[in-house]
């Protein structure tokens, strides 16, 4: 059973009690800016040739996202995202893995880094985000 069917089998779960990691280079601390970006993001199990599943994108970065999502993945899940910054674009497309779950504004969600990404990805994610 692949993380998408397990996922798929559960119930919705939301988090009891926040969940507080240490992020970016430090507590507090992040290696580039976040900008909220409302939307959906595709994911999927990177070693999966399954059908992605659409989230609501929470916010995104040069370097990760966060997804609100009930379906919550376990820490260290490898993930492939997809999402698209405006309308005049090709989209974003990232390999990465979950490095936190959390609770915001009342809904659970997951943070993912992102590992690799085309370059033109990462040139239309950079300039986004305005991070040089």
């Amino acid at each position: 059973m692949t993380i998408t069917e397990a996922l798929r089998a559960l119930p919705p779960v939301r988090v009891a009690v926040p969940i507080q990691f240490p992020t970016g280079r430090g507590a507090g601390q992040r290696a580039a800016a976040r900008r909220h970006l409302r939307g959906i993001a595709l994911i999927r199990d990177a070693a999966s040739l399954e059908a992605p599943l659409p989230l609501e994108l929470d916010e995104v970065s040069a370097t990760g996202a966060f997804v609100l999502s009930d379906l919550l993945l376990p820490v260290g899940a490898t993930v492939e995202i997809t999402f698209h910054t405006d309308d005049h674009n090709s989209g974003v497309t990232a390999f990465g893995r979950v490095v936190r779950v959390e609770e915001r504004s009342g809904r659970a969600g997951f943070g993912i880094q992102f590992d690799r990404m085309k370059s033109e990805s990462r040139a239309q994610l950079r300039a986004f985000t305005q991070w040089n």
